[in-house]
């Protein structure tokens, strides 16, 4: 590869460099467009200091262009915990690789080379217990023999044109399926992805052997909507759910032409995975019932646009309908260079329109804490409204999670929960 220097930043870090030491090609613009547009990464010129400089947002990965690397890594937990904290609000099996296994030369690119190693292992696995076979369906014109059923329209076609062979439609045994080609998709993927030669090989050899009885195709999200897991695949699932993953969060991996040698960037948005473990956290240990509410109307202009109202969840009271908290989680650097709380304004207005439509005087934003963080109370002049600004150590969350015993386990959470929303 041709990735000679590597730029790390963590989460809504920025950082500046040299332009001349920061070469990039025409093609890297097109990367550099796309990472800005999706709000992964954001690269601006500054010609008065001769600077190039990076900031990083809520999304961590690796985006790799021709001569350097940039890598965003997790601010708010280290790597272990953060592969917990994934497993556990997508509920899949990404495996932490003994270092016997892999040696990473620094946590660069870690989770990424994580994910893929566990990907690799899962495959094995499933190549070992003997990959799964399935009915498919097919049409020949040309069959030698009569198979299945007779296809009338073309057998009146061969008939007509003195063709001594029979039009069939017939079911196969085979592993050409969709379980099989999500795969074989993705272990492409993975080769392209990981920057260990070793690794490549491994998925090399993998791909020859699936290739030579599954057919190669692009795979998008849609597709697994197509599965339905029965007793005969179910051991596919979480394998699935890792490839889900992997195609998921290399959204921007497509735009380079199929000759060049660039390897794919990969991203995951923390926003989804912070916003998933808390309310599953609450939803697993709090005795009260909560959900995500279903979007509503909550502005409506003359013009006919419409605004919605679409809060994170809320926990009801006993009786299951009142809300008794309106919470919205925020995956965010909440704390100032100087220590202060960096409450946006937007935050507060968007939790105020949810108060105001629920009809509450309380609401609760919550973010990821930081040995910073301090829990605070915006209270409104002239108006009974108080949001309050709480925050959750994803790191001691992840220790709770952990521990073997259900009921000590349920307890001491419930009791953490307890000090967010006091």
């Amino acid at each position: 590869m041709g990735n000679n220097k590597t730029i790390e930043l963590r989460e809504y870090q920025s950082l500046s460099y040299d332009k001349k030491n920061i070469l990039m090609d025409d093609e890297d613009l097109v990367l550099q467009e796309k990472l800005e547009n999706k709000k992964f990464l954001t690269i601006r010129s500054n010609e008065r200091l001769k600077k190039i400089e990076f900031k990083a947002e809520s999304k961590i990965g690796v985006a790799q262009f021709t001569n350097f690397s940039v890598i965003i890594n997790p601010k708010f937990t280290n790597i272990q915990n953060l592969v917990k904290l994934i497993n556990y609000a997508w509920d899949v099996e990404v495996e932490l690789i003994p270092e016997s296994e892999i040696k990473f030369k620094n946590e660069n690119n870690m989770l990424v080379e994580i994910i893929i190693s566990s990907f690799l292992h899962h495959c094995k696995n499933l190549i070992m217990q003997g990959l799964y076979k399935s009915y498919v369906l097919h049409q020949d014109t040309s069959m030698p023999c009569l198979r299945g059923k007779l296809l009338l329209v073309q057998q009146l076609q061969n008939d007509a044109t003195l063709n001594a062979k029979f039009a069939c439609e017939y079911d196969e045994l085979e592993y050409n399926n969709l379980e099989n080609q999500i795969l074989l998709y993705c272990l492409y993927q993975c080769r392209d992805l990981t920057n260990f030669d070793s690794k490549k090989n491994e998925f090399n050899s993998m791909i020859q052997q699936m290739e030579q009885f599954v057919e190669y195709k692009k795979i998008s999200m849609d597709h697994f909507k197509q599965l339905n897991y029965t007793r005969l695949n179910q051991y596919y699932e979480k394998t699935h759910d890792l490839c889900k993953i992997i195609i998921q969060n290399m959204g921007i991996s497509d735009f380079y032409k199929q000759e060049t040698s660039f390897v794919n960037s990969f991203f995951i948005d923390m926003n989804k995975i912070f916003e998933k473990f808390f309310f599953k956290l609450i939803a697993e240990n709090h005795p009260l019932t909560s959900n995500k509410p279903k979007s509503s109307l909550s502005w409506k202009s003359k013009l006919g646009e419409k605004k919605s109202n679409e809060p994170d969840g809320f926990i009801y009271e006993e009786n299951g309908v009142d809300v008794k908290y309106i919470l919205d989680t925020k995956y965010k650097d909440s704390v100032s260079a100087d220590g202060t709380n960096n409450i946006k304004r937007e935050d507060l207005r968007q939790m105020l329109d949810y108060m105001s439509h629920q009809g509450k005087n309380e609401g609760y934003l919550i973010y990821p804490k930081t040995s910073k963080s301090l829990s605070d109370e915006y209270k409104a002049e002239n108006r009974d409204y108080t949001i309050k600004i709480r925050f959750i150590d994803i790191d001691a969350a992840m220790d709770l999670i952990s521990i073997p015993d259900s009921k000590i386990r349920t307890n001491r959470i419930f009791e953490f929960l307890q000090k967010i929303l006091d």
